[in-house]
């Protein structure tokens, strides 16, 4: 083993030329930020272990390793190493350099030694950061030891944040400096002992592969559909003696906005916009130009239905001066639903993408979904659970679709026929098929030796959005009677003393989606002077809270079925934050910030999870759920990094339930949806997923004896879907939010703000926009009678509603 250090790093580069430790000296937890062979070797994966540096090129046909190959190692003092691979048909010289500037470069080179033209239809180094969920029921250990990598692909000037989960400073930049990257792939080592009485039952490594040179033979399908990447996945003719090289700078950076700015200094542009719009707003984008470079071209492109559209911005832009930075802006409107991309051209000759989408007024998403569902996921009598819903499902999540047909009927006008299918399927099929006899105190252990505690959530949800309808749409049982059940099926949940086995009562102290309602559920059960339920129900969910507060210190609300979950902490901090256990949540809050990826491209701007999709994704649910618990968190904790990543986490959501995405294989009908989207190309554990979306039924012909038992019997896509629209409507999909930047700019979240005669107008992007909120200063405005209002203006500090009539009159006054 080699040992390099400099005034930041110390690293050590192995016999095979690669790269088995890196730390960052004034990390106060140093953790190695590449993936431990020993952890590999300890937690008894499978798989190979594949460290940094290890590549693998496919040349004329042939596969070569470097694991095969016996390198030829220079070392240059203690700070620098190179590492020479010879093959007949093709060589790689690796360079691992300290410099006296705090930064660690990476320099590769691949050359043609033969006498005659060689083609490289791929080159791939592992990659390999410390993307790791420990087995270890120390949370410190996930938090501290364990990165998110967010990448930003797609030109020339790609680049990756991996940032530590727990959000504490340093994290670490890794920056393009030479050739364009084609892709960045993923291969996922995992252990899940769900079938045993074990909890949590969950760990993994994600091994991430830089793909230098790429033809798309890696992700086919994906490489066939992919409009956006298609075009940089190009096989390399080699002439004799010719070369071509990649590098990399990694740095140390303190957040989001650091890592923007040392991209900057390494000739990087550092753009800001609007990653996904509606048909009735407007697209923008900013810039900050790198020193001595200049956009030449900037072209939009959109999918609109089968064609590509282009649009020439270049004319467009306007300089924007602050005292902080110098801009230029572009805003277009957009008509057409479907994804975009944004190419800009400099004068070195350089590319740069951004990835963007349109949506449909997302109204329309919610109504054509619930149509979709009632029309496509409910049996008849005649099933085998009748009137249940489909894909059949022991597992809660698949009563998501109940819970949001409810609130979308809620929040719109009512469809009657939509709420008697719900409640057709609540009365007769949750109640007999979660529990013996239908009697809530009883659960059915349908997992064999056990039952899960989760699922209660969706069944107490599902009852108390039936007592929230007027008796005239319910027909078998009244508002207060469903009010009662969901007040049985919850005090059941949250009490340890209701269960027999050690799993159960542990999973009972755990959080679950019962945060998005259990708040306004006491308050129904007060009102309607239900007291016995509403005395039990409070006495658990303050000793719950209780709980949760005390185990803050030891972060323990991370840990669920996984040893680390955002499915805990984003919960976790939300609960925190009902309760009013404000010092604790704000110890969760981080966790929620250090998940929500940033990017170029829209897609992986989600919560990072990796679970259902065995690499880097977008799962509706969680990711939809963490959405809106950071955006719920935000008006407790007023963290504005809450609200910006909250929203760009369900922007993200939506390429879930976008009928008008094109890029991927999978394409949705009107109102279909498909519950995962991996985010990798490739997903090497299954090529097939690779920037495709999917449904767990993917996985009930697996090799896995988990995945073959827990879905055999599921069929379609969307088994898990739904909750996460009804955190959407409860947030975004009613309120659009304000505040004041950095720089003293006021900026829309959930909306497109823009100047008018005395102030602001400002057009909300929600599905039924009702309410308007600035915290900074306090101000709330609810529309009166539920009243939908697109639009409002913000004049001298204040909201003020717009006449319907006449948009020009003067306006209301209408703070709170």
């Amino acid at each position: 083993m080699r040992h390099l250090y400099n005034d930041t790093f110390k690293m050590a580069v192995s016999e095979q030329g690669t790269v088995e430790s890196l730390f960052l000296i004034e990390d106060p937890e140093q953790m190695n930020w590449v993936i431990d062979s020993e952890y590999a070797e300890e937690a008894g994966y499978a798989d190979r272990h594949k460290s940094l540096g290890q590549w693998t090129a496919q040349v004329d046909g042939e596969t070569i390793e470097s694991i095969n190959l016996k390198p030829h190692i220079e070392g240059l003092g203690d700070q620098a190493v190179i590492v020479n691979f010879a093959h007949p048909k093709f060589e790689v010289r690796m360079q691992y350099l300290l410099t006296d500037e705090g930064e660690w470069t990476w320099h590769i080179r691949c050359s043609n030694p033969t006498g005659e033209a060689v083609n490289v239809t791929g080159f791939h180094s592992w990659f390999s950061l410390a993307y790791i969920m420990f087995r270890d029921r120390s949370v410190l250990r996930n938090m501290n030891h364990s990165c998110a990598v967010f990448p930003h692909l797609g030109g020339d000037f790609s680049k990756f944040a991996a940032v530590r989960r727990s959000d504490t400073a340093p994290h670490l930049g890794i920056y393009s400096t030479g050739e364009r990257v084609s892709a960045l792939g993923t291969h996922c080592s995992y252990l899940n002992r769900f079938l045993d009485q074990v909890s949590p039952s969950l760990d993994g490594i994600l091994y991430h592969r830089l793909s230098l040179v790429e033809d798309g033979s890696s992700m086919p399908q994906s490489a066939e559909h992919d409009w956006i990447y298609g075009d940089g996945y190009v096989s390399l003719t080699l002439e004799p003696a010719e070369e071509k090289r990649w590098s990399f700078v990694f740095a140390p950076f303190g957040d989001q906005e650091e890592f923007y700015q040392k991209a900057k200094m390494y000739g990087h542009p550092y753009w800001d916009y609007s990653p996904v719009t509606t048909t009735e707003g407007k697209f923008w984008a900013e810039v900050e130009l790198p020193e001595h470079n200049a956009l030449r071209a900037v072209t939009l492109f959109g999918a609109a239905g089968e064609s590509i559209t282009e649009t020439d911005l270049l004319p467009k832009f306007k300089a924007v001066h602050t005292e902080k930075s110098k801009r230029l802006r572009v805003v277009v409107p957009v008509k057409s639903a479907g994804e975009l991309k944004l190419v800009a051209e400099f004068e070195d000759g350089r590319r740069d993408v951004l990835v963007g989408s349109v949506l449909e007024p997302v109204h329309r998403i919610m109504e054509e979904r619930a149509r979709w569902l009632c029309e496509h996921s409910f049996n008849g009598i005649d099933g085998e659970r009748p009137y249940a819903s489909l894909p059949l499902s022991n597992q809660g999540e698949s009563l998501g679709k109940l819970t949001f047909i409810l609130m979308k009927n809620r929040l719109a006008p009512p469809e009657p026929a939509e709420v008697q299918k719900v409640e057709l399927a609540a009365f007769f099929d949750v109640r007999d098929h979660w529990f013996e006899q239908g009697q809530f105190a009883v659960p059915t252990p349908l997992y064999g030796s056990f039952y899960r505690i989760y699922d209660f959530d969706y069944i107490g949800h599902v009852y108390y959005l039936l007592s929230k309808f007027e008796p005239p749409l319910l027909r078998y049982a009244n508002p207060e009677t469903y009010l009662s059940w969901a007040a049985e099926v919850m005090c059941m949940r949250l009490d340890p003393e209701c269960h027999l086995n050690v799993r159960e009562k542990e999973e009972s102290q755990l959080v679950g989606v019962f945060t998005l309602y259990i708040v306004d559920l006491l308050e129904d059960l007060r009102t309607h002077d239900l007291l016995h339920l509403y005395h039990e129900l409070n006495r658990l969910w303050v000793s719950f809270a209780a709980k949760l507060k005390q185990d803050s210190s030891r972060y323990e609300g991370a840990i669920t079925e996984h040893f680390y979950d955002n499915a805990g902490f984003g919960l976790t901090c939300e609960a925190l934050c009902l309760a009013g256990h404000l010092e604790e949540a704000e110890r969760y809050a981080p966790l929620v910030t250090a998940n929500i990826g940033f990017s170029n491209d829209y897609r992986a701007n989600a919560p990072d999870r990796w679970w259902e999709a065995l690499s880097y994704m977008t799962h509706s649910l969680w990711g939809g759920l963490v959405a809106g618990a950071a955006r719920a968190s935000y008006e407790k904790l007023e963290d504005v990094q809450l609200l910006k990543g909250g929203y760009r986490a369900t922007m993200a959501m939506f390429n879930c339930y976008d009928w008008n995405v094109r890029s991927t294989p999978r394409l949705l009908q009107r109102g279909e949806a498909a519950s995962t989207y991996s985010i990798a190309a490739p997903n090497l554990n299954m090529p097939e997923l690779s920037r495709n979306r999917f449904g767990q039924s993917i996985f009930k012909h697996s090799d896995d004896p988990l995945f073959s038992h827990l879905f055999a019997d599921v069929e379609g896509d969307d088994w898990d879907m739904g909750e996460e629209l009804v955190a959407y409507l409860l947030g975004f999909g009613s309120t659009t939010y304000l505040y004041t930047d950095d720089e003293g700019e006021l900026k829309c979240i959930n909306g497109f703000i823009e100047p008018v005669d005395k102030g602001w107008e400002i057009t909300s992007y929600a599905a039924y926009p009702t309410r308007y909120v600035m915290l900074e200063r306090g101000l709330c405005f609810m529309s009166p009678q539920g009243e939908l209002l697109k639009k409002i203006r913000f004049v001298n500090g204040k909201f003020k509603q717009i006449y319907a009539e006449n948009p020009n009159t003067a306006a209301i006054e209408a703070n709170h």
